[in-house]
This record gives structure tokens, sequence and C-alpha cells, in this order.
């Protein structure tokens, strides 16, 4: 074959990849996270809360979320979250448990305007 042949096939296949994607990302669908619910551990969540309170090391930033109940959302990065108290975020990430107590371990946070 030839090598514009193989390029045109390479573009074609890459963009019916990517709209299948596209369709498939359509019906993704992460639920509301209650606090309350055990069941909850190891799944991922998407919670809006308001910041009661930071906490930052040199890699993890500790963020108190007060919602229906305080949670504690536990996001790793090497620099300063940008976060304030009183913002209003979205925390998308995986329940997880530590010393008997849940929190968030954080994938994405985005404050919300």
């Amino acid at each position: 074959m030839k090598e514009s042949t193989l390029l045109k096939c390479a573009l074609i296949f890459s963009l019916i990849g990517l709209i299948v994607l596209h369709f498939i990302a359509q019906s993704i669908e992460i639920k509301g996270y209650r606090p309350m619910l055990d069941k909850d551990i190891g799944e991922d969540v998407r919670l809006t809360g308001i910041v009661r309170k930071i906490s930052s090391t040199d890699s993890v930033n500790f963020i108190s979320l007060a919602q229906e109940s305080q949670m504690t959302v536990v996001f790793f990065s090497g620099k300063d979250s940008g976060l304030k108290e009183k913002d209003k975020i979205e925390v998308f990430g995986k329940v997880q448990s530590y010393n008997g107590k849940k929190e968030i371990i954080a994938e994405r946070i985005s404050v919300v305007r």
C-alpha cells in the first residue's frame, strides 16, 4: 500500500474511534454521593459542597467539605490547589475508608461558580 493510503486509513479509523468514545462517554453517569451509605466505599462518586478548611503538605491537600455532613477530601498534588475557604467545589473521586472514617480520594476538583 502507498504511504498516503495508509495515512488516510489511519485518520479515518481514528475519527471513527473518537466518535465511538464520544457516544460511550455520553452514556456514563457518575452518581451523586450520599455519605451515610457504606456500600459506596470503593466506588466512583461526584460530590458538591463548600470548602470549610484546607490543610496542605508538600504533596497532599486535605479539604474539609461541608454538605449534608462533613466529608474529608484528599487530593494528591505537588502544588497548591488554589482553593480557598467558602469556595463551592465539585469533586470527582473514589470513596475510601481510612482509620474507620470515610474520605474521598479526589481525581479531579473544580470550582463551581
